[in-house]
């Protein structure tokens, strides 16, 4: 069964003349290793690593230390369609990690889980795992958040 790994970008520097060059800030970095340290047991090699084209979400990818490779998909903006995203990967077979921004991370989650797309808040570097037999709306569930912030996760994921 294919697992889902979203994750929020890490805390960034806050307003720039252009949104897509905002850098991460010390902070954001170092949610982004903890949250890696965290995906590391979970995910193998052949896991699938797409990231927004934003800095600040190829940064966190990036500190995020995995042996994947990264992928640069254009819709993972924070304006992005979640049901794009969707169609983009419903006929994946391996793991997927995605690295993107608020809103799209918590509309393209609840789309996934309960079917439609709402706003959800998340924290700088926060990742869910979704577990599902295809990523398709309404078809996955909750297994796992890793809260940075907290230092912590809720639920159990099972490591393949």
């Amino acid at each position: 069964m294919p697992r889902l790994f979203i994750f929020r970008h890490g805390t960034a520097v806050p307003g720039m003349d252009l949104d897509s060059d905002r850098p991460l800030t010390p902070l954001g970095e170092g949610e982004a290793r903890s949250a890696g340290q965290w995906l590391a047991p979970l995910i193998s090699a052949d896991t699938r690593l797409v990231v927004s084209p934003y800095l600040r979400a190829q940064q966190t990818a990036l500190a995020l230390n995995t042996p994947c490779e990264t992928e640069v998909w254009p819709g993972l903006t924070p304006s992005g369609d979640p049901s794009a995203v969707s169609e983009f990967l419903i006929e994946e077979t391996r793991d997927v990690i995605v690295v993107s921004h608020l809103p799209l991370v918590g509309r393209l989650a609840s789309l996934l889980v309960d079917g439609r797309a709402l706003d959800q808040p998340w924290s700088p570097a926060e990742g869910w795992v979704l577990g599902g037999d295809v990523f398709a709306p309404g078809c996955m569930t909750v297994e796992q958040i890793w809260y940075p912030a907290l230092g912590n996760t809720f639920g159990e994921a099972s490591n393949h």
